[in-house]
Formats: structure tokens, sequence, C-alpha cells
């Protein structure tokens, strides 16, 4: 949440920066002056959780659109760019060089090659440290929106016809920036979805918030087993062409979703995006 506060700061007043918080013991940093800071009553884990915390934040961030311009929604592990080949300052961009009522940015999960790369530092630039990112079109999210919409479970889908699925616009997702930070971030996670006798609850959130600790170990090996870092052109076209031919509409979801594109194999972020964060 540092890092997200920190980031969005440079570019709009922090008031303008919405912090949802779920219960009043939750750990929040101490940056957070100036911001809207919401804290939410704590909802205990039940069936269905996950489902109804995202129609909340979709009711949300859908009536912000009554007041702002542009409402940007998503996770504080989550960080939207502009290519610095067409602007520094992803707001301004997004304001004067978008129109569409929902804009995907391209994502790129960030990765911590544990072969090739240290401990991450928080003192230190993320960019700075970790050099590698991989393709995974899920969350390549409709987050960015001019007009209410409802998103699905994880916000990786919505329910809106028309979406524009941006070529200079990035998410780099950062949820596999650190090995033991990863692994503190499921620990936390399976403690959310276990009751007050630290028992597993079926249904409260999606598959990957039941995973052990080994298994979540495991998928930074994936990248180091497929072996060195492949050089790509950040056009991605033929992902983009492949994501425009699969939007279609799920009858049984009731939402509009594109193919789902996932990458073992890592790739450099070009120098050029290295001062971002």
């Amino acid at each position: 949440m540092r890092l997200w506060v920190e980031y969005y700061s440079k570019f709009v007043p922090r008031r303008n920066l919405f912090i949802l918080v779920d219960g009043a013991d939750s750990e929040v940093p101490d940056n957070l002056e100036g911001c809207t800071h919401i804290v939410l009553p704590q909802d205990d884990p039940s069936p269905g959780w996950d489902q109804r915390r995202w129609e909340f934040l979709s009711s949300f961030a859908s009536s912000l659109t009554q007041r702002y311009d542009v409402v940007i929604g998503g996770d504080v592990d989550e960080v939207i760019t502009v290519d610095p080949e067409f602007d520094q300052d992803p707001i301004q961009f997004i304001l004067e060089e978008t129109t569409a009522d929902v804009i995907a940015p391209f994502a790129i999960d960030l990765i911590h090659r544990i072969d090739l790369e240290d401990d991450f530092d928080p003192s230190r630039g993320v960019l700075e440290q970790r050099s590698f990112g991989r393709i995974n079109t899920l969350y390549s999210k409709p987050c960015i929106i001019r007009k209410p919409v409802t998103w699905s479970l994880g916000q990786h889908f919505s329910s809106n016809p028309d979406r524009e699925l941006s070529d200079k616009l990035f998410l780099f997702h950062l949820k596999y920036l650190d090995h033991g930070m990863l692994i503190e971030r499921q620990r936390e996670r399976l403690q959310q979805i276990s009751n007050a006798n630290s028992q597993m609850v079926n249904g409260v959130a999606g598959r990957g918030w039941y995973r052990t600790l080994d298994q979540i170990s495991n998928e930074l090996k994936v990248f180091v087993d497929a072996g060195p870092p492949r050089d790509v052109d950040m056009s991605f076209r033929h992902i983009h062409k492949k994501l425009r031919e699969t939007w279609a509409f799920d009858k049984d979801e009731g939402l509009w979703r594109h193919a789902t594109i996932r990458r073992s194999w890592t790739f450099p972020i070009p120098e050029r995006f290295k001062m971002l964060f």
C-alpha cells in the first residue's frame, strides 16, 4: 500500500486516492495523510465473501464516476503506467488521450527471478531491483472507467460489452515482486479465509487463496525452470490480436471476457521503464 500511495500521489491530489480497508484491525502504513481512507466493518469469512466484496467495490467505483471524469479501481499490488515513449503521467494520458468508457491496460506480472535477483529492498525503487516480467492477460483488467460497471470476482472482467485494450498503458502486477513477500501475503490470505478455530471455510474466495505456502513458493521456481529471459516486442501485437478475437459474452457469468494467456517464460523490462516506480 505504501508504494501504491507514493506512486499515485505523484499524479493526483491525495484526497483523490480512495483507500478502502477491510476491518479496523487491518495493518496500514503511516503514509496515508491526506488520502481518503475509509475503514469498513469486518466481514467474517463465509461462502461468497469475495464475491460480495467485489460487488461492493463495483458499486463504490461506479458511484465515483458521477463526480469524477475517470475512476481507476484495483488492488494495492497493481500499478498502472504509460509507456514512457508516449508520456510520463498516466493520469494525464488517460484524461487527454483516451475517450473510451472502459479501458484495460496491458498486464505484466513483475517477477522475482530468484536465480538472478536478490531479496527486495523497500528503500530502493522497484524497477531498479526487478528487471523481468511475464505475460498474464488475466490482469488486463477493465479497471479504468468513465461509466458504471459491474466487475467480476477479482475485477478481471466486467458487464460492459465495449472496452478498449490499450497498447500504451500497462498494469504492473506486483504479486510476484519478492519471494518472502509472496509467502507472507499467502499466509495472511489463509488467515482471512479461516474461522476462529483456524479452519479454512470453503467458498470464501477463489482457488488461489487456498494454496499452501509450498505451492505458492513453487510458483516462482516455475519461472526459473522456463529458462533464460527472452527478448520480446513490447507492443505484444499477437497477444492483442488474440484478446480481440476471443472477446465474447459469457452467458453463464453474465460478463464480457477474453482468453486468459499466461506464459511461464519471462522477458526483460525495457530500460525506459526503469524510473517509473
